[in-house]
């Protein structure tokens, strides 16, 4: 269902919405925030992606007492019901491939259930930005209830789903009329026309695994990477966590974090044993998982080309580099 909203009337809506959702809209460069009210940011993505709202960077799994015959007490995944406003529909489908490996994950799962993403359009694809290179079409509506266009002095609104179409109800807006409709479509088009998946993807597809991981090119591209980490908490499909237990007198609380693998810890063995003790290693291995492992296993790459680790790498490493290298003969 497509409808139509008066940008005037935007305010109208989140403060409707807030009063029923715990509401979370981007403030900022950096990210998202509870809506109260304040300006929003919607320039262009967020520094930090929709993920947290589904994995957060520290979550409380179960708590216990540090003491003898002591059982554990299992915490309540999320029960309140979230929105959150002006999520780009690449993020959006970074957490559906999350989805993929998190699907019986019962936190991630709760989450899933009970947050509902409103996805706002890019009215021109960023600098660093490929999304649709990777396969990604922001008009299919994946991971979102809603999709926001700006047009004019007026949104158009695309609902994916019944709860879209709730949300929806609580603003004035109108269904669009047929040149709105004719104009929805002509953009989709246009989108599809101009961004295509890359053929380097086909190309990963046919290669063997073995190939690439053997291959002589990992030593001398990893030279410049400082295993800083950057690049994974950054991106908004890279799911990796380390599960630590906290414990303070007799009070303990089993915790999920986010880690990387790009660090020498995340795969230390407790025997002091490092399959990937070699920073190369470690960089080969991310490289592998999104282009290559993931791709071969769902048939996605593990990437939505929202380009914020070609933004923030402080050794300026050239995702397309890699991938490239990847798949040539």
């Amino acid at each position: 269902m497509l409808y139509t909203l008066p940008k005037t009337e935007l305010t109208g809506w989140l403060e409707k919405l807030a009063q029923q959702y715990e509401l979370f809209v981007p403030v900022s460069p950096d990210g998202f925030d509870r809506y109260q009210g304040q300006e929003l940011y919607l320039e262009g993505k967020t520094k930090l992606s929709a993920k947290e709202f589904f994995l957060p960077a520290r979550e409380e799994m179960l708590r216990f007492q540090a003491v003898p015959s002591a059982l554990p007490e299992k915490v309540t995944p999320l029960s309140q019901e979230v929105v959150v406003f002006g999520v780009r529909p690449c993020d959006a489908k970074g957490i559906a491939l999350i989805g993929k490996v998190f699907e019986r994950d019962e936190f991630f799962k709760a989450r899933r259930e009970r947050t509902y993403l409103i996805g706002y359009l890019c009215p021109t694809p960023g600098r660093d930005c490929f999304c649709g290179a990777m396969g990604v079409d922001p008009f299919s509506g994946q991971g979102l209830e809603i999709l926001v266009i700006e047009n004019g002095e007026r949104f158009l609104i695309k609902a994916f789903s019944e709860k879209g179409r709730d949300l929806v109800t609580l603003s004035p807006a109108k269904e669009a009329t047929e040149e709105e409709k004719e104009l929805f479509d002509q953009k989709k088009e246009t989108f599809l026309r101009q961004f295509k998946p890359a053929p380097v993807l086909e190309k990963l597809k046919e290669k063997d695994l073995l190939a690439i991981y053997k291959a002589p090119f990992w030593e001398e591209i990893a030279f410049s990477c400082l295993n800083c980490g950057t690049c994974t908490f950054l991106c908004p499909t890279c799911y990796c966590f380390d599960v630590q237990d906290e414990v303070v007198g007799q009070e303990g609380v089993r915790v999920r974090l986010w880690d990387a693998c790009m660090f020498s810890l995340y795969s230390q063995h407790a025997s002091g044993h490092n399959p990937r003790r070699h920073p190369a290693a470690r960089f080969r291995n991310r490289f592998m998982h999104k282009f290559k492992y993931f791709l071969d296993l769902y048939g996605e790459p593990l990437c939505v080309g929202c380009g914020r680790c070609l933004e923030e790498c402080p050794a300026n490493i050239n995702l397309w580099e890699v991938i490239t290298k990847m798949a040539e003969d």
